[in-house]
C-alpha cells in the first residue's frame, strides 16, 4: 500500500470512529463537531507519523530498472503473436462464411 493512501485510509478511519465516538456519547452539536475533528485529526497525525518513520528506517538498497531495449522485443513478439491469431481468425471467418453461402445454396436448389 503507498503512504498517501495508508494515511488518506487512517484519517477517513479516524473520521468515522469520531462519529461512532460522539454518537456514542450523546454529545451536542458543537462538541460533537469538536470531537470528530479532533479525533480526525489524531488518526491523520497517526498515519502520517508511521508513514514518517517507515520511510525514514525502510533501506531500499536494490533499485530495480527497466530496460527498455529488452521490453520492446517482448512487446514486438507479442505483437507479431497477436497479428498470427488475428489471421487466422479472419481466415476461419472466411471459410465459415463460404460454408455458409454453400449450405444456403443448396437449401436453395432444393427448394
Amino acid at each position: 500500500m503507498r503512504g498517501e493512501n495508508f494515511i488518506f485510509f487512517l484519517a477517513s478511519s479516524g473520521f468515522f470512529i469520531g462519529i461512532i465516538f460522539s454518537i456514542l456519547h450523546n454529545l451536542d452539536f458543537q462538541e460533537f463537531l469538536y470531537a470528530t475533528l479532533l479525533i480526525t485529526a489524531v488518526f491523520y497525525l497517526l498515519g502520517l507519523a508511521s508513514v514518517t518513520f517507515f520511510i525514514k528506517y525502510l533501506n531500499i538498497k536494490k533499485i530495480i530498472y527497466f530496460n527498455k531495449h529488452e521490453i520492446d522485443e517482448i512487446l514486438d513478439v507479442q505483437i507479431k503473436e497477436l497479428e498470427k491469431k488475428e489471421d487466422f481468425i479472419l481466415e476461419s471467418y472466411e471459410f465459415i462464411k463460404q460454408i455458409e453461402e454453400e449450405e444456403i445454396k443448396i437449401v436453395k436448389n432444393k427448394s
